[in-house]
């Protein structure tokens, strides 16, 4: 590490992620004719943005490439365990890549690497049940162990959506930060000790702050720089790599006592995917900042243990960085949608979600049922049930959770069980709610698993529940043509996969 005239620091993140787009019934990505001239949109994410961030061209004058930059051995980043699991298998020099990405940036960065884990399937932690939303967590960071071969010190908050609770289950599984936007900061401390509130940019996104999670513990929130972040997503920064170094370094802002941080948080398909070479405008401005006296690149990891946190901070409940009204963008008709047409409303997500609470509800019971029959304790395995998703045989997880003497029947019972509890977490992905309409393919994505989940419960004769599913999916209707979402998934979820688009 270089010794530096003013340790002014840079850190850029990118959350890549992807849902799970295997046909649960067939574990197979079906065509998706919107993701043209590829085969699916997994195909065509990974062709212009995964593959090109691991080897981002800067150009010399002539047009000809003079250095070729790995991006993500140099920025933070999360990728969520569904895109990497379809990397492993069929991009595998992709997904090799970006594992040996953080190796590097670990001995880059002073033995801290960039990548954070994920809470396993993007679904909204504030509106899980406390059962669930541990599950994530715990898959999350077990998930990452067994990928990145090391614990994951940060986690990334799916739409980074937040509660008290949330924090406090990040904190009990040894994660030691996470990074929210500046407007989920509720009140700070200033340098005098005295709480302020942070409302309309009370919060200097320059440092970390430690928030109380009880039991007299903590766990450190790194607040983005939001109007940076904006112009990176969505005002054209990534047209100009010089433009993107500069501005950048112009968020460290005015003198402050002690080392300064700025910092920029983006969905991680915005380089290259959602705009165009943005992987190359990504590598000059790492190259130029790397280049300067004043400030270098580093990662929150790094920066945390170099700084720790002197303020204390108090996040707003029930908040998240891409609706302004909290988390009612997935269950309400709040006016927050991607896609939606002059006119349309999104009364559909409170009954589609008032549905799955009631699927994963019944079924829920009939899996608590197994406790010291079935199972020893049945949520305890789906806790541990992350290890057969990584690679460990079924019988070996089964000599750790089955009820002595259980017979061959009932151990495949059990793993059905379990992987009933899988589809029924995956039936919440975030997407099924973030775009304009209830016909829409990510809402496709999520009724698919909840089909699943109800074929597993009549292989195993639990509850029959399509019914009373229907009845309430028959409470949310379409804008395109007034079809019901029980209609819909009769006739599209029930007759074959549904196509899905781009993510979030």
């Amino acid at each position: 590490m270089r010794r530096l005239s003013r340790p002014d620091y840079v850190c850029i993140h990118g959350h890549f992620y992807q849902p799970a787009r295997d046909d649960p019934f067939t574990q197979e990505v079906r065509s998706e004719p919107s993701a043209a001239p590829f085969a699916n949109w997994n195909e065509r994410v990974t062709a212009e943005c995964y593959a090109p961030n691991l080897s981002a061209p800067v150009l010399a004058a002539d047009g000809e490439p003079r250095r070729r930059i790995n991006n993500f051995e140099w920025i933070s980043f999360d990728l969520g365990p569904t895109i990497l699991e379809w990397l492993k298998h069929n991009r595998n020099n992709v997904y090799r890549g970006i594992i040996d990405a953080d190796r590097a940036s670990t001995a880059r960065f002073g033995g801290h690497g960039s990548a954070m884990a994920q809470s396993y399937n993007h679904t909204i932690l504030p509106l899980s049940n406390s059962l669930d939303r541990k599950t994530q967590i715990r898959w999350g960071v077990r998930d990452f162990e067994h990928r990145f071969g090391r614990a994951p010190e940060g986690m990334w908050l799916p739409e980074t959506a937040v509660d008290a609770e949330t924090l406090r289950l990040l904190g009990e599984e040894g994660i030691l930060f996470t990074v929210l936007a500046p407007h989920q900061a509720e009140a700070v401390t200033g340098a005098d000790g005295e709480w302020r509130d942070a409302a309309d940019g009370g919060v200097d996104t320059r440092i970390p702050y430690r928030v109380s999670i009880g039991d007299g513990k903590e766990i450190a929130v790194f607040f983005y720089n939001g109007p940076l972040s904006q112009k990176i997503a969505f005002d054209g920064l990534l047209d100009d790599g010089h433009r993107l170094a500069n501005a950048l370094i112009e968020g460290l802002g005015a003198e402050r006592d002690g080392p300064r941080l700025t910092h920029a948080a983006t969905d991680g398909e915005s380089y290259g995917h959602h705009h165009r070479f943005g992987e190359m405008a990504l590598a000059v401005a790492i190259e130029e900042v790397e280049k300067r006296s004043d400030a270098r690149m580093t990662n929150y990891a790094e920066f945390l243990a170099l700084h720790p946190p002197d303020r204390e901070a108090r996040v707003v409940e029930d908040s998240s960085w891409s609706c302004a009204h909290g988390v009612e963008r997935w269950r309400s008709d709040c006016g927050c949608s991607t896609g939606a047409e002059p006119g349309w409303t999104q009364k559909w997500r409170t009954p589609l979600r008032d549905g799955l609470d009631w699927l994963r509800d019944r079924l829920g019971a009939a899996f608590e049922s197994l406790r010291g029959t079935t199972l020893i304790d049945p949520w305890e395995a789906r806790d541990d049930y992350i290890s057969v998703l990584t690679g460990t045989p079924r019988d070996e997880f089964l000599r750790r959770h089955a009820a002595p003497g259980l017979g061959a029947a009932k151990r495949e019972e059990a793993l059905a069980y379990l992987e009933m509890q899988q589809r029924l977490m995956f039936m919440y992905t975030s997407c099924g709610w973030f775009f304009g309409d209830v016909a829409g393919l990510e809402t496709l994505i999520v009724l698919r698993q909840a089909a699943r989940a109800i074929d597993l419960s009549r292989q195993v004769g639990g509850p029959d529940v399509e019914e009373g599913f229907l009845n309430r999916l028959s409470r949310a209707a379409s804008n395109i043509d007034g079809r019901t979402a029980a209609e819909i998934y009769v006739a599209e979820v029930s007759s074959g996969p549904a196509e899905a688009n781009n993510g979030e």
